[in-house]
């Protein structure tokens, strides 16, 4: 057995019990076993030259493959750092992004904007979560375009809306009484960035995690 275990050696591999796996062979691992296969090749019987030669040029197109690898990920890591230090100048700014919903304070509101397709009469109905209109706000005639509005947080009656989740439901009213459809639009501060595996995140209030691809206008 100690015989074995010392022809191994000489060879540069180790015994059963000393090998280490590894996942992948790397440049050293490739050159002890091209050197070993041509220390125990028979003299009268040499590799073929063409065989030799065409095992360094895999082993050359898999390095430079892996170097590629190396590098695409280097510069994804580098983008990803970028974009958060870029992200990071966006705390403390306003953001306006497509929802058709908003979490509101205790003692606050919301603000966003309608996207007014044609001329017509618009309004806006504030949805608590078990379906119950607590206020409509009657922004008039509008001209087509983007139609800002503002809500104080207070219900039909005057009192303030208890905190939570509140639907947004606009409507607009055409000059020949058709119902055309409209979308909505929630603005909040971004309160904080972060890095994720499908880009940039932001947590803005009255809205919660947003990709920055979500984000229609900065303010």
């Amino acid at each position: 057995m100690t015989t074995a275990v010392s022809s191994y050696e000489s060879l540069g591999l180790a015994s059963a019990s000393q090998r280490v796996k590894k996942n992948e062979i790397g440049q050293d691992d490739f050159l002890k076993l091209m050197t070993t296969q041509l220390q125990a090749q028979d003299p009268f019987k040499p590799m073929d030259s063409s065989q030799f030669l065409g095992q360094i040029a895999q082993f050359s197109q898999v390095s430079g493959l892996q170097a590629l690898n190396t590098s695409f990920e280097n510069l994804a890591s580098s983008l990803s750092d970028n974009q958060t230090l870029q992200g990071a100048s966006l705390v403390g700014r306003e953001v306006l992004a497509a929802s058709d919903r908003v979490t509101v304070a205790a003692d606050g509101g919301a603000e966003g904007a309608i996207v007014v397709p044609q001329a017509g009469w618009l309004t806006l109905e504030l949805v608590d979560a078990s379906g119950q209109t607590v206020r409509q706000l009657d922004l008039g005639k509008q001209a087509a375009g983007v139609s800002d509005f503002s809500w104080d947080g207070l219900d039909a009656n005057g009192a303030h809306v208890a905190a939570g989740n509140y639907s947004l439901r606009a409507s607009l009213r055409g000059d020949d009484g058709s119902n055309i459809a409209t979308s909505t639009y929630v603005s909040g501060l971004v309160r904080g960035v972060a890095p994720s595996s499908s880009g940039l995140q932001l947590d803005v209030t009255g809205l919660g995690s947003l990709s920055l691809s979500q984000v229609a206008r900065i303010q």
